[in-house]
């Protein structure tokens, strides 16, 4: 018997099981996984396993690992590296498997190549399509989850297409940035950048800067960035399964 198979569908995201040799957690989806390797909590011994795979791999030989370790280990020092490390990470998040992994990567590439100490990547999410906090950097992981109302500056601007850059406190966009980065830490300067699929927005990268202000020159490469990031996440399809519009409601 024959069946058919939509060409445009889209492959399932792929689930780990995760392994310290005594205990087996799992499954566990890509982003997560990353998540624990960047904070410790999944150590470099650890072995993986993709379910339906038929052997274990060292966490840190895995193309996803080795794909964020790239990127986290360019020379940030280096003003040549700038604009290596935003090519490096459109490299990994054209390798990416899903959005949000895809996400992961583009959030710790910029704030990577611009020394951020700070960031947080807000993807919009059915049936609200508001931003909901998908990854974060160097931020606590109880933020995952938050959702931003539909008037929350910085939204309200990424609508528009706009990005932010600038002092934490220049104005109501970067006082809103500030708030949801620093927690118990002042910024002294701030950036946002938005993410479109086909001209819809899809996301919202944050980042933020505690000793330093962003260059302006930072701005151009990064709004050259987020529009790759965009282009790049295409070959995934429409980010949401209907239609929408998102002109601000009367």
């Amino acid at each position: 018997m024959q069946t058919t198979r939509d060409p445009f569908a889209r492959p399932n995201p792929p689930q780990w099981l995760v392994s310290n040799g005594s205990i087996t957690v799992g499954p566990v989806r890509t982003e997560l996984l990353l998540r624990g390797v960047m904070h410790g909590r999944v150590p470099s011994d650890s072995m993986v396993r993709e379910v339906g795979w038929q052997t274990w791999r060292e966490v840190g030989k895995i193309r996803e690992v080795c794909a964020l370790k790239r990127v986290l280990e360019r020379k940030v020092d280096d003003p040549s590296s700038k604009l290596d490390s935003l090519r490096d990470g459109l490299a990994t998040v054209g390798d990416a498997k899903d959005i949000g992994e895809a996400l992961l990567l583009a959030l710790h590439a910029a704030a990577q190549a611009t020394s951020a100490t700070i960031g947080l990547a807000h993807r919009l999410r059915e049936p609200l399509l508001l931003p909901t906090t998908s990854c974060v950097f160097e931020c606590s992981a109880d933020q995952l989850g938050e959702v931003l109302p539909w008037f929350d500056p910085a939204f309200s601007l990424a609508r528009s297409g706009g990005l932010a850059l600038g002092p934490a406190d220049a104005g109501p966009v970067e006082r809103a940035i500030a708030a949801r980065l620093s927690g118990a830490s002042a910024l002294r300067s701030v950036a946002m950048l938005p993410i479109s699929v086909g001209g819809q927005l899809c996301a919202m990268l944050e980042l933020g800067k505690s000793e330093h202000s962003f260059r302006l020159s930072d701005a151009a490469e990064l709004g050259d960035f987020a529009v790759s990031v965009g282009k790049a996440l295409t070959k995934f399809g429409s980010p949401f399964s209907t239609a929408s519009s998102f002109a601000d409601p009367k």
